[in-house]
């Protein structure tokens, strides 16, 4: 078989794989609507951070360091290692008391596609497809740490000089916890272009690439009690007899990250027509878009000094400059917005249900 004659032998098997079966008179359908579902995991790429990294620094002087944490937001990776640390030792200190793993997020996808075939019109088995689907969290990323009591029982002289340079009692330094709540939702508008390669009768497969509108992002719930938010936001120099207790106290909010992008998709499938008008598909696919944004801007004002604080003393509280009569000068709502990828990204399974309309 020559290239000449692929094209009319693949239109001509996609047509008797249409929905016109044995003894219908109507000619082949080829305008349908599909209704699928689909999970996709690792939802905005956010599983690295979540289990992995953490994110946003924590100044060395804070006293987060004592619980060897030196990341706002934590990570799974890091909760398990300290938690096993605490929990396989014979010393007086316990970094953690306790953590609960978040994991990647999976999602949960859902929507609808227009899709038309052109084997009549060209004489070959391509088609165009246009959709809709919504993407939610399902399951994953909560997270939560609780404090160990290690300030409380270092050495009297460090406990002497921590409260002295504070003015706070160090058992307001042990058993804080944090939860972290990670969600994500986008929506995605794709346009593809497919073929169709028949298996037999009523039965094909196919492939499909195009580009993809992306509307959408994730959230961050941060839920902080006042010891931890203290561990945080107190730094410490016991050398040069300095120390600052800039905790705003208990903090919780919502910190959201949304854009608007375009990227590409592709897939590939399968579909079994089962009656005149009906079919059945499962199809793999992947999109994806990324952008790097601000956060919201409303942040609540104990959200901005406790980032700042845990951040830096000398962003929150201000340091002498060295020079005489002169001072620099702190901002405790220096982290305004933070700046974060966006990623609406990743692959789906997705198993759905297909109407023939004409």
């Amino acid at each position: 078989m020559n290239f000449r004659t692929l094209g009319p032998v693949l239109a001509a098997a996609a047509f008797m794989s249409t929905p016109a079966f044995a003894g219908d008179d109507d000619d082949p359908m080829r305008f349908s609507l599909g209704l699928g579902v689909g999970i996709r995991p690792d939802m905005a790429g956010l599983g690295s951070t979540i289990v992995q990294d953490g994110s946003v620094d924590i100044a060395d002087s804070s006293l987060a360091s004592y619980y060897s944490t030196d990341k706002f937001l934590m990570s799974d990776r890091n909760n398990m290692t300290l938690d096993h640390n605490s929990s396989n030792t014979d010393s007086i200190f316990n970094l953690q008391d306790g953590y609960t793993a978040g994991g990647s997020m999976l999602g949960l996808e859902k929507g609808l596609d227009l899709r038309y075939e052109f084997d009549d019109l060209i004489n070959f088995p391509l088609f165009l497809k246009v959709a809709f689907y919504h993407t939610s969290k399902l399951s994953g990323g909560e997270q939560s740490r609780t404090m160990g009591n290690v300030v409380e029982n270092l050495p009297d002289t460090y406990v002497g000089a921590i409260e002295f340079l504070t003015g706070t009692d160090t058992e307001q330094y042990g058993g804080g916890t944090m939860k972290t709540t990670w969600n994500a939702s986008w929506t995605e508008i794709p346009i593809s272009l497919g073929m169709k390669v028949p298996v037999k009768p009523h039965w094909f497969v196919y492939g499909n690439a195009g580009v993809s509108f992306f509307n959408g992002g994730f959230d961050i719930t941060v839920d902080v009690d006042e010891k931890y938010a203290n561990v945080l936001a107190t730094h410490v120099d016991t050398t040069s007899l300095s120390g600052v207790n800039l905790s705003p106290g208990a903090v919780s909010d919502t910190i959201s990250f949304r854009t608007k992008a375009m990227g590409l998709n592709y897939g590939i499938g399968t579909q079994v027509n089962i009656k005149k008008r009906w079919a059945v598909y499962f199809e793999m696919n992947a999109s994806g878009a990324a952008k790097t944004v601000y956060s919201n801007s409303n942040l609540k004002d104990e959200t901005k000094q406790l980032f700042t604080a845990a951040s830096s003393e000398l962003l929150a509280n201000g340091n002498p400059s060295g020079d005489a009569g002169t001072e620099i000068t702190g901002d405790a709502m220096w982290f305004d917005q933070l700046a974060y990828p966006v990623l609406l990204q990743g692959a789906s399974g997705r198993l759905g249900v297909r109407c023939y309309f004409f």
